[in-house]
């Protein structure tokens, strides 16, 4: 399950990286590929099976290993030894992750697929999508881009867009205009990145695809390069959605 979830992670983070309004011109690569996603026929079956199970089932066992595993990095009795190899260090990270990622994957699902999620409404015969979000002065321009109509409504903004990525794009630079969500997401992004490559890394051990001393170490800078690029897909849509180039 935990081999499967860095697949999906991957696949999530590079969608999400095309949010960086300065790297997919102004934000139309990731509206094209959350377009495509929310056009697959029973989308919320697909979600259910591939995703929500699979990461249910993980969150079980993970949460099952916190309670049960015994971290050797320090021993503040002095009794029990203190290891502090290579691998006791990501050891213990990966059961400090596991915590982030329980309650940073539960806020994220309630954030972006129950209270922010865009409302459908059917104007002139066609669906359209809303959602409401702050104003700022680089809004109304980047509207006009990627086809937004904005209406002033108290002191929030109702955007109205033709398609459901135009209006999860709106959603996703509204969030991260506030620079503690930017931060809690880095956290979560950099939490998710090692804890998924880090397990991968054991996978291929328990799997019995990397038995030998040496190609263990010779997979560890390719699982390196895979927490550099994951790190890289979340912080461009965490930092480049609204603060850089935004």
């Amino acid at each position: 399950m935990g081999f499967w979830l860095v697949i999906y992670i991957f696949e999530h983070l590079l969608v999400n990286s095309q949010a960086a309004i300065w790297l997919s011109e102004n934000g139309n690569g990731f509206i094209r590929m959350v377009n495509t996603l929310e056009s697959l026929p029973y989308l919320h079956v697909i979600e259910v099976l591939l995703i929500g199970i699979p990461l249910a089932i993980h969150a079980a066992w993970g949460i099952k290993r916190i309670f049960t595993s015994k971290i050797n990095l320090t021993s503040p009795n002095g009794i029990k030894p203190s290891l502090k190899y290579n691998r006791n260090i990501a050891y213990t990270l990966q059961r400090y992750s596991s915590w982030i990622l329980l309650f940073g994957i539960i806020g994220h699902v309630a954030q972006m697929r129950f209270i922010n999620e865009p409302k459908k409404v059917e104007i002139a015969g066609h669906e359209q999508f809303t959602v409401k979000i702050s104003d700022d002065p680089q809004l109304e321009p980047l509207a006009k881009k990627i086809g937004a109509t904005l209406q002033h409504q108290d002191n929030q903004i109702i955007a109205t867009t033709d398609t459901p990525g135009t209006a999860f794009l709106l959603i996703v630079r509204d969030t991260f205009k506030s620079p503690l969500m930017c931060i809690l997401y880095t956290i979560f992004v950099l939490a998710a990145a090692f804890h998924g490559f880090n397990g991968f890394w054991t996978f291929l051990i328990t799997w019995g695809f990397i038995l030998s001393y040496r190609s263990q170490k010779a997979m560890i800078p390719v699982c390196l390069l895979g927490v550099a690029l994951l790190s890289f897909f979340g912080l461009a849509a965490i930092w480049g959605s609204y603060w850089i180039g935004g």
